[in-house]
């Protein structure tokens, strides 16, 4: 309800609407820009631009998905544009594959500081997934839709990006307790 307003308030271009979205969704939105491109500055410029363009096609929003998952769909493509041009794509080529033991193990265990310097070292398309399952807390769904992928794609992604990062972890001297 209080999202529909929300909405309702952007499209007549009321400009306490637009402080309450960016108050709301903006720490979120910064956290998430910095964990994918791993650079504070060029996530600061890329949550300014998709506000930006929130503020411009607003009009264009039809509601098919909640105001926050078209928010972060902006966001990841812009993230996503950036890293093209920072021509940051690694190949792996000797990837160390493990068993994660449960998603639950990985969130308790780990120090997210420590999670959050190892998810610098992965490739961006796995650390993408990770973040948002991890540190956005959304969904296999959730995050399906947001990328607009199929569902068995973010967790074939999300699989071995958990595969990646535990060989990383492991080789760091981290203990999974078995």
């Amino acid at each position: 309800m209080a999202e529909k307003l929300l909405i309702r308030e952007l499209k007549r271009g009321r400009e306490d609407a637009y402080r309450q979205l960016v108050e709301e969704y903006g720490n979120r939105l910064l956290r998430t820009c910095y964990l994918i491109l791993r650079d504070r500055e060029e996530a600061e410029d890329i949550v300014q631009e998709t506000f930006v363009r929130v503020f411009r096609k607003i009009e264009e929003f039809r509601g098919e998905s909640g105001l926050y998952t078209w928010i972060y769909t902006i966001a990841l493509n812009l993230s996503r544009d950036r890293l093209r041009k920072r021509m940051d794509f690694s190949i792996f080529e000797n990837e160390r594959i493990c068993n994660i033991n449960s998603e639950i193990h990985i969130e308790k265990v780990i120090d997210r500081d420590l999670l959050k310097r190892e998810l610098d070292e992965i490739n961006p398309i796995y650390r993408e997934v990770l973040v948002l399952f991890y540190f956005e807390e959304l969904s296999v769904k959730e995050i399906s839709q947001l990328l607009d992928e199929k569902e068995g794609t973010v967790k074939s992604k999300l699989s071995r990006g958990r595969n990646i990062l535990k060989g990383s972890l492991l080789k760091g001297g981290w203990s999974d307790g078995q």
